[in-house]
């Protein structure tokens, strides 16, 4: 099994491509690109038969999945270069608003709205189109300076 790709160092794109977790969680989900800029991190998902629930629509379990990994990586997208670890989710709390469906693409945006040495507070949301599908706040523990 290959170890997670470290989003640190990582060379601004502006192009969507694997988020590097061979192995993991995440690649059990499967689906999930993102796009790492020099001020934010972006994800999507297009939304495939094992991510539906028996209703047709996304799991809810997916798009808090969802909503972890874009917060969490933004967070480790602010702090920059010279970290040890990645940032550890300590509280998330969200809002289901909405639903996509099978084969409807999703979009996950995150903020970083405060941090102390310690710890960052974070804000997200995943959209589909022009609809709000769920919004999110969290905090995480920062990862040790290398």
């Amino acid at each position: 099994m290959s170890q997670p790709t470290p989003m640190m160092g990582q060379s601004p794109t502006n192009e969507y491509g694997p988020i590097g977790q061979e192995g993991t969680f995440l690649d059990h989900v499967g689906g999930i690109e993102w796009r790492v800029e020099p001020d934010a991190v972006s994800i999507r998902l297009t939304v495939r038969p094992a991510h539906v629930n028996p209703n047709g629509t996304v799991h809810g379990g997916l798009i808090l999945t969802l909503l972890d990994f874009t917060l969490g990586a933004e967070v480790e997208r602010s702090l920059g270069a010279g970290q040890q670890g990645h940032p550890i989710t300590i509280q998330l709390s969200s809002s289901m608003i909405g639903a996509a469906s099978l084969g409807e693409t999703v979009l996950g945006s995150a903020r970083v709205t405060a941090r102390t040495k310690t710890m960052s507070f974070v804000s997200g949301e995943i959209t589909c189109g022009d609809r709000l599908i769920a919004s999110a706040t969290a905090v995480f523990r920062n990862p040790r300076i290398a």
